[in-house]
């Protein structure tokens, strides 16, 4: 894995994506999301669409899910498919521990937003999607997309090899950042970037990352007046192959309230227990 420091990562994710999405024969596309879904242990039947519409691997990585298979909870929902890594209480001027010896702080995520302040005494939660998940990312909760900031960066894997090995991996890789009002406080939603595609789509405005990965970006910031008004579980954005979300909470939850760790979540369940609820 060590190879990875010295290659272009930002170009070779964007060739990949630019294979992943090749549109291929309907039986050849079939064949190959077969392979795939099997590989991965995947329910094509779990998609809204039937496989033999898709006729690329990207095209079906992005699938969207039946409705009726994630009910959306009342309380703070998980805004994707992962597993929830972790859970931490925030103080202010404490590291965020990444592993044992590695950590970052809320600023160096966030690019040293104003808004950094809010946060402080809240809550964060990691929570990483493997290729079986389906990657789109939702609103944990109503209210309103008040900004958007992108933070350009790496796009360093985000699995344990790299949790171990990449010094600050959450506030070095490619990422944006829903700030999101509403009733119980602040929140932003990470969306961190990762090797293989590394391309993050949003729903609620234009913005995609890496799409020309010889055009380089300073970190851009998009306020929207009158805010973004959103449901829990509306779509925020896609993630165009495996990655991270990081959730944090201007609110705080002791880390117990999210039950143990590392475990499997779907979008729309509760990400709290109902004793740690609202």
């Amino acid at each position: 894995m060590n190879l990875l420091r010295y290659l272009p990562l930002s170009y070779l994710s964007w060739f990949i994506g630019v294979l992943a999405n090749l549109s291929l024969p309907q039986p050849l596309a079939r064949w190959t999301i077969g392979i795939f879904a099997a590989a991965y242990g995947i329910d094509p039947n779990t998609a809204t669409r039937p496989v033999n519409s898709y006729r690329s691997i990207g095209e079906f990585f992005t699938r969207d899910l039946k409705p009726e298979l994630r009910p959306i909870s009342e309380g703070l929902a998980s805004p994707v498919d992962g597993t929830l890594r972790d859970c931490i209480t925030l103080t202010p001027g404490s590291p965020i521990p990444q592993v044992k010896g590695k950590e970052y702080s809320l600023a160096e995520l966030l690019g040293g937003d104003h808004l950094v302040s809010r946060f402080e005494n809240g809550s964060l939660w990691n929570l990483y999607l493997s290729p079986r998940d389906a990657h789109h990312i939702h609103a944990p909760l109503p209210g309103k997309i008040i900004k958007t900031t992108h933070i350009p960066g790496k796009l360093w894997p985000v699995n344990d090899w790299a949790l171990n090995s990449v010094d600050k991996l959450f506030a070095v890789n490619e990422r944006i950042v829903s700030f999101i009002e509403t009733d119980h406080g602040l929140f932003a939603v990470v969306m961190v970037g990762a090797t293989n595609v590394g391309r993050i789509s949003l729903s609620y405005m234009d913005l995609e990352t890496n799409r020309y990965p010889w055009v380089k970006h300073n970190i851009r910031s998009f306020d929207h007046d009158g805010g973004i008004t959103i449901k829990a579980g509306d779509k925020l954005g896609t993630f165009k192959m495996g990655s991270s979300v990081v959730l944090i909470s201007e609110k705080r939850f002791s880390s117990e309230s999210s039950g143990p760790r590392p475990r499997t979540v779907q979008y729309g369940e509760p990400l709290i227990s109902q004793h740690g609820q609202y």
